[in-house]
């Protein structure tokens, strides 16, 4: 694929989470995140790489993206499996990678835990056998249901490796909210303005390419991102086709004329009406029956610029959710936004202008609202 735009100030970095342990003699890279950051207008976007696209290795042959790695080393390439995977990205999407994160198992744990933890919206309940066994050698069930979970180190490997119930596309998703976790506990925990002392924690935790500079600089994009500027894009099943290989493996083929488009998308400006957006609060009624509805919509209306409110609490059930708009009419104000993302139909619309507002929604969460559609 021809290489793909960007401006002058982006910066695009490869995350990698690899299976690798020692005297481990094959390793996949199981997690292959595309981190892309526009330093200059504060937008980052974050690509999800199937681990089974299938593809060319340059120098090598046909295989799986996350063998890539594996083969670098194996066969000695200059700069490593890293260097090789840079390349085969570079090759097959157009993308050129400018620095390396990668960690493995105990280093992903260590680093949430370094963190204190992280919350993270769970919006699809999630069960899959607990990686560990418990004291008679089984591996127990763990059930998330949806709900805002502070995850521990352990768990949150847990959360981002799971397929068990659901696809490897889902867990590409999750691979991303963990990131998107990890983020926001720096920010809002203050270490992004305490990088030095943080990067020294993290020295035997992760494996980098970067130097501290590079890394100052990330850090003060993230203390001015806005999270509706922080982008998530994914290849997804139909930009894929479904193959087996003559050795029988179950692979995706890219479907490039599908993927090309997406990929500009990702790497073109951010436009600067999007980066100065401002909506109106939404006010968010919880009248489900579930107590934490609130909070995963709040997630949602965060990720498309909306700041929220909670409004008062009353567990009496609506059947269905409504939104009242404070003003005449909807045009310019996201209503079809809101619309949309909580599939709310114009008959459960309400205008009611008031001048004094300090809100422009209220959101009523109904029973019919699932937060994993």
């Amino acid at each position: 694929m021809s290489p793909v735009s960007t401006t002058a100030d982006t910066l695009n970095i490869l995350v990698l989470g690899s299976d690798r342990r020692e005297n481990w003699t094959e390793w996949h890279t199981d997690a292959i995140q595309v981190v892309s950051i526009q330093t200059d207008r504060a937008a980052v976007s974050i690509l999800s790489i199937p681990r089974d696209l299938y593809v060319y290795i340059p120098g090598f042959w046909m295989s799986r993206i996350n063998f890539a790695d594996y083969y670098g080393e194996r066969e000695g390439y200059e700069g490593g499996g890293s260097a090789l995977l840079r390349d085969t990205i570079l090759y097959n999407l157009g993308i050129q990678i400018d620095y390396t994160v990668r960690t493995d198992f105990d280093g992903l744990i260590g680093l949430v835990d370094t963190l204190g933890g992280v919350d993270i919206p769970v919006h699809c309940r999630l069960e899959d056998h607990w990686p560990y066994p418990d004291e008679n050698g089984e591996y127990p069930i763990l059930t998330l249901e949806p709900a805002v979970h502070h995850m521990d180190g352990e768990t949150a490997l847990w959360f981002a490796r799971s397929r068990q119930t659901t696809s490897t596309f889902s867990r590409e998703g999750r691979q991303q909210q963990l990131l998107r976790a990890i983020y926001h506990q720096l920010r809002d925990t203050g270490r992004l303005s305490q990088i030095p002392a943080l990067w020294d924690q993290l020295q035997d935790m992760v494996e980098t390419d970067m130097g501290i500079i590079t890394v100052l600089q990330m850090g003060q994009v993230g203390l001015s991102l806005r999270d509706s500027n922080l982008s998530t894009f994914n290849i997804g099943f139909d930009m894929l086709e479904p193959w087996t290989t003559p050795y029988g493996g179950n692979v995706f083929l890219p479907v490039w004329e599908e993927i090309e488009p997406m990929l500009t998308e990702m790497m073109a400006p951010v436009p600067d009406e999007r980066l100065t957006r401002t909506f109106a609060t939404v006010e968010v009624w919880n009248r489900t029956e579930y107590d934490q509805a609130h909070l995963l919509a709040s997630d949602r209306l965060a990720s498309l610029g909306f700041p929220t409110t909670t409004g008062p609490s009353d567990w009496r059930v609506f059947p269905e959710s409504r939104l009242v708009v404070y003003s005449e009419y909807g045009k310019g104000t996201g209503v079809g936004y809101l619309q949309t993302v909580f599939r709310i139909p114009d008959s459960r619309v309400t205008y009611e202008p008031e001048e004094n507002s300090p809100y422009g929604f209220r959101l009523i969460l109904g029973a019919d609202y699932d937060p994993c559609r």
